[in-house]
């Protein structure tokens, strides 16, 4: 346990937690979270039910609960000292529940730091599941599970899961609530908990003991609604605690194989967010040749393997963080509910797949993503100086991007035979183009066009077809010789 205060307050430091945080569950004089940790390397176990144990149940709650609200990204300013405050007087004793009554302060430390169920095992290739159920009061226990949310702010993040929807576990938590005095509450899916550690299964007895210090917490592979959900019913009625739960539990899967895993879960059976989805095929793809991953249905598999979503979703990045791009934080990444965003990152990486990352664009063979990315950056560059004139919303939402990652195919070829991918050069070549539009969309190349409100406003799929084809026209009427030799 030692070890893992240790790990906790590391994580924490990186996460912004301070000694003044930690003095609020922690009352020695001069306590620091350097101390603690100084103290925690000369020992090998905590003395169990000792206040060492408890600022270490305390710190799971804090760390615990910071991921649960968002994490980082969506962090306010004092939130570890607010966390800290409701560790001290108990993790299920706020002050009043959302419908503003007294909520019910429940203690929930574990009597033991051993759990031992009845389970049934079962064997899918090199998976191991233990199937079993599992008391509220034990699934909602400081350091019980841990939600690995995705961070797009952060590249080397590892998260995979969405984020949490306090309104849809508040719905469940309102349920499980009504069911209660009926006793007809009724949640037969199981939670899908994971570990990389291995768990005994005892075939005398059918059962299994968790030794939640040596392999808590748990990642929440299917199920972090659920979870978030019962525990918001057992503020409100502590007989939820004694609810049980079907559980089932994976032993010896890597981080890499519980990332796999959601994928499947949530592609195959229910909807994700597709910018989750893309994110995390983006990382398989990164970890194809690095690590072992475990078997993916086909179409999944094709996908990672090509390595398409992978690249697309480095171009949207890469627009959508680099200070002189005209997309500088207007797209609205996996898990990011940032203002002022104009279109989802979904949108964009499906375009960029279907139009430039295709064998007649001649983006790609390049080979070579540096220059890729700049090209296409440029080529963004140039649209924006002729179309931006700050009134022109449409140009950043998905008419625009189809449109122009559309009309990429002819117009990058024209610049391969010029040789040139030069802000300059594309952006002569488009006005030339813009002036030879004729008829109904002969306005595309005008500012007023892409307002809100304006022609652009008003376009479906058919009609963005229509538009690509004239401009493709007029691109080759820009550019062709006055006279030919035939």
């Amino acid at each position: 346990m030692p070890k893992r205060t240790i790990a906790l307050i590391d994580e924490l430091i990186r996460l912004g937690f301070t000694n003044e945080d930690f003095r609020v569950i922690h009352h020695m004089d001069r306590a620091t979270l350097a101390a603690m940790r100084s103290y925690c390397l000369r020992l090998d176990a905590f003395q169990a039910g000792s206040k060492n144990e408890l600022v270490r149940e305390k710190l799971e709650f804090i760390l615990r609960e910071f991921k649960v609200q968002g994490g980082p990204r969506r962090a306010l300013p004092g939130v570890f000292k607010r966390l800290a405050e409701r560790a001290q007087r108990g993790p299920l004793s706020d002050d009043h529940a959302d419908d503003g009554k007294q909520k019910v302060s429940i203690d929930r430390s574990l009597p033991t730091a051993k759990i031992k169920v009845p389970a049934a095992r079962a064997r899918q290739g090199g998976l191991v599941l233990y199937a079993t159920t599992m008391k509220v009061k034990v699934l909602v226990a400081p350091g019980f599970f841990s939600v690995e949310t995705l961070d797009p702010d952060d590249s080397n993040d590892r998260g995979y899961q969405r984020l949490l929807n306090h309104a849809r576990a508040k719905k469940l938590a309102d349920y499980i609530v009504k069911g209660q005095d009926s006793k007809d509450a009724f949640l037969p899916t199981s939670v899908f908990l994971a570990t990389d550690k291995s768990i005994a299964f005892d075939e005398a007895s059918n059962t299994i003991e968790v030794d939640i210090a040596e392999v808590g917490p748990f990642s929440v592979v299917d199920g972090q609604h659920r979870l978030e959900g019962l525990r918001m019913a057992a503020e409100k009625d502590p007989r939820v605690l004694d609810f049980e739960v079907p559980v089932n539990i994976a032993i010896n899967l890597s981080k890499i194989a519980q990332m796999c895993h959601f994928l499947i879960v949530n592609t195959t059976q229910k909807s994700v967010d597709k910018s989750v989805e893309q994110r995390i095929i983006s990382r398989l793809t990164d970890a194809l040749n690095v690590e072992d991953l475990p078997s993916l249905p086909k179409w999944i598999l094709n996908t990672v393997q090509k390595g398409e979503v992978e690249r697309a979703v480095r171009f949207v990045d890469f627009l959508n963080t680099t200070t002189d791009s005209p997309w500088y934080k207007k797209i609205q990444m996996a898990n990011d509910d940032s203002p002022g965003t104009s279109i989802n990152q979904r949108s964009f990486v499906k375009a960029i797949v279907k139009y430039l990352l295709t064998a007649n664009n001649p983006l790609p063979v390049f080979n070579d993503f540096d220059k890729e990315k700049k090209i296409f950056l440029n080529y963004w560059k140039a649209i924006a100086a002729i179309l931006d004139d700050e009134n022109a919303a449409v140009l950043y939402k998905y008419n625009g991007v189809e449109l122009f990652c559309k009309f990429s195919i002819p117009f990058f070829v024209k610049l391969q035979d010029k040789g040139s991918f030069t802000v300059q050069t594309m952006e002569k070549l488009l006005r030339d183009c813009f002036e030879n539009v004729e008829g109904e969309y002969g306005g595309v190349g005008h500012p007023e066009w892409w307002a809100s409100g304006g022609k652009a406003s008003y376009m479906n799929a058919g009609a963005i077809n229509v538009v690509s084809q004239e401009m493709s026209k007029a691109l080759h009427k820009a550019s062709m010789n006055t006279s030919i030799e035939i």
